[in-house]
């Protein structure tokens, strides 16, 4: 049965996205048999792997799964070896207000992946920037939250609404929800801040685990605009073996 992981952060421009693709790879290649599911409406994670063929996807995505109007097995897109696509659509905006009115709203994403979770080692949920009914979707039908911010004021001061948020939904809807951890990214050596703000960070919030610092880099923004991991982009940069290091440090705490 698949063990099921957020990537979430309410604030936009934090990485999200480009964790949850090559957090995906670097499951994929480790030979874990991977489902990314896109409940973005922005839809940059499938059209990061599948480009211009998201347009092909208006009867099968992840919207139409959450609405019934489709089946979760028809809508999954092979990506590679061990990698799955459950896609976003242009649709999906369209969608939110069907799934707000809808019984059991909550429990739509959760109901409708039940059916391929025994058929994954991992399903990565990229999420969008906000508070609403698909990260309440997410959140209520996954295991652990991985929470990616940038070292800055706002970034750590914001962490705050997610475990405020975190908290609602295990009173509510999933009790066993768990924090796997806090991924600061974009992180720079060029100035003393972000290592002022990395402190800050541990001095908040000291019982939330603190994985992998991804460092930025173009490499990360050029792999994910060609549609392909930075493993395969440039296996030996820093960000390579970054995203190479947070991939085994979740496998570790996951399966211990």
């Amino acid at each position: 049965m698949a063990v099921v992981i957020s990537i979430a952060n309410q604030k936009g421009g934090v990485g999200k996205t480009t964790l949850t693709l090559n957090l995906g790879y670097g499951l994929a290649y480790m030979g874990k048999k991977v489902l990314l599911v896109d409940i973005d409406p922005q839809f940059n994670l499938t059209f990061a792997l599948i480009g211009m063929d998201v347009l092909n996807h208006a009867e099968d995505n992840v919207g139409t799964v959450m609405t019934r109007e489709s089946d979760v097995e028809n809508a999954i897109v092979p990506v590679r070896k061990n990698l799955d696509i459950l896609p976003s659509h242009l649709n999906l905006s369209a969608r939110e207000i069907e799934i707000i009115n809808a019984y059991n709203r909550e429990r739509r994403l959760e109901k409708a992946l039940l059916p391929v979770l025994p058929d994954y080692d991992y399903v990565l949920i990229d999420n969008p920037p906000s508070m609403g009914i698909f990260l309440v979707n997410s959140l209520t039908a996954s295991d652990y939250v991985i929470i990616p911010l940038e070292l800055s004021y706002f970034g750590v001061i914001g962490m705050q609404l997610m475990f405020n948020l975190m908290r609602m939904i295990r009173e509510e809807t999933n009790e066993n929800l768990k924090l796997l951890g806090l991924v600061p990214n974009k992180f720079t050596r060029q100035t003393k801040v972000p290592k002022m703000r990395l402190k800050e960070l541990k001095d908040a919030y000291p019982d939330a685990p603190i994985l992998t610092t991804i460092p930025r880099a173009i490499a990360l923004e050029k792999a994910q605009s060609q549609g392909v991991s930075i493993f395969e982009f440039d296996g030996k940069s820093r960000a390579s073996k970054a995203f190479s290091k947070l991939t085994r440090e979740v496998v570790e705490i996951v399966e211990g």
